[in-house]
């Protein structure tokens, strides 16, 4: 019997425990291993993703460069250069992480 599709528990609560900060970089570390992979179908779906977790109307000028930036990627993703795509994203992690830290020291 195959596990593939099987949910495993410990990710399940761990995406459930998560804050959006930290999907997000989920989110993100999806999307870079896809472009290693070169599977673009996963990458064009977690940019589906990053692009419908926006709120262009509360996020400003930070959401629309987002946008923006995704909306680059997602381009990138049907025949571009995936390398690129990967670099703009661990950048996007990266501050995303600081983000997701701080937050949690908030709390």
């Amino acid at each position: 019997m195959s596990t593939r599709n099987r949910s495993n528990p410990y990710q399940t609560q761990a995406v459930l425990s998560a804050s959006p900060e930290q999907l997000v970089v989920k989110l993100y570390d999806l999307g870079i291993g896809a472009c290693h992979r070169d599977d673009r179908y996963k990458l064009r779906a977690v940019l589906k993703e990053l692009i419908s977790s926006l709120d262009l109307d509360k996020g400003g000028e930070l959401a629309g460069r987002l946008y923006a930036l995704y909306v680059f990627c997602m381009e990138q993703s049907t025949d571009g250069d995936l390398q690129a795509v990967a670099d703009l994203l661990e950048g996007l992690r990266e501050a995303f992480r600081e983000v997701a830290a701080q937050s949690a020291r908030a709390a």
